[in-house]
């Protein structure tokens, strides 16, 4: 695809982030003043959303739905099955699917058998899709459910953006209000602010930039860099934005649970992070990336890998 004038937009930014950028674009130049690259932005075009006929899934494809209109993007349902793939299994996930996603929004399915996370991971992949839509059920029930606790597994597993929802988020007509952009100095913090900028394009949003004062080691300077460089693509892409920063009020070990509670207090549509697991600054770890995936306030999760 040929990229014009209109498609990008130049930055200042660091190497690092230079280097993950350059996936998205192959044009980027140094500068005497540092480092611009040149990011191609594209929409949501084809949606991917993983379905198990469970009541959460159901809100899954209200998502979508949701999504796929305001993007104009096509929708691919996946289920993964144990029982034969025929005819009849076809026609039993068309009318699923289509009872949540209605007869406008460009459908189709998919059936794939196997083990549960070979069969997602190689089927997606196949698929390459620009966002995967999924529910989890929390962290208990993972053997009754599709997913559950293994969904930060799932996340890691592709290099693919996800967006989670939860048995009790609210999907709402517009998308998202506000999105939550809590600190990284993750070395996929480029992915991230990409598919901020498009779900923000799409939705309308206004990007909260987030931080708590509550640095180990030397992490800020490049926290600080990463909002920066977010903060120039927004801005010159007509995107609303703030950024708040709190005091640590709550002495859990990382990020994740004043995040929650910042969210919850502040209308807060969909948080977004990185899917790898940062231990250095204490910001997000394991246990905090499983907290906010499987958050019970019903927060939406977009997580990139």
């Amino acid at each position: 695809m040929a990229i014009g004038p209109r498609n990008y937009v130049f930055v200042g930014i660091n190497k690092m982030l230079t280097q993950r950028l350059h996936r998205f674009s192959r044009f980027f130049q140094y500068h005497d003043v540092g480092v611009y690259v040149r990011i191609y932005f594209h929409a949501m075009k084809n949606i991917a959303v993983l379905v198990d006929y469970t009541e959460g899934c159901k809100l899954a494809l209200q998502q979508t739905r949701v999504l796929a209109e305001l993007a104009g993007a096509h929708v691919h349902v996946l289920n993964v099955t144990s029982n034969d793939i025929n005819e009849d299994e076809h026609a039993r996930l068309a009318a699923f699917s289509s009872e949540q996603l209605g007869h406008s929004i460009p459908m189709d399915t998919h059936l794939a058998d196997g083990r549960l996370m070979t069969a997602l991971t190689e089927t997606l992949e196949s698929m390459n899709p620009d966002l995967i839509v999924l529910c989890t059920h929390g962290v208990k029930g993972l053997v009754q459910h599709l997913f559950g606790a293994r969904i930060l597994a799932l996340v890691q597993s592709l290099d693919k953006s996800f967006l989670v929802v939860h048995e009790n988020t609210a999907v709402r007509e517009e998308g998202f209000a506000k999105i939550l952009f809590p600190a990284t100095h993750s070395s996929v913090a480029s992915v991230l602010i990409h598919q901020v900028m498009t779900l923000a394009a799409e939705c309308d949003s206004e990007v909260v930039f987030y931080e708590i004062d509550k640095y180990v080691g030397d992490v800020e300077g490049e926290i600080q860099q990463n909002f920066e460089a977010a903060k120039k693509i927004f801005k010159a892409k007509g995107i609303r934005f703030s950024h708040v920063k709190e005091e640590v009020n709550n002495h859990s070990m990382g990020y994740a649970r004043q995040t929650l509670n910042y969210a919850a207090e502040n209308g807060i549509g969909l948080i977004a992070t990185p899917s790898e697991v940062v231990d250095n600054g204490f910001l997000m770890m394991k246990s905090d990336k499983e907290m906010l995936l499987t958050n019970s306030q019903g927060v939406p999760v977009l997580a990139c890998g």
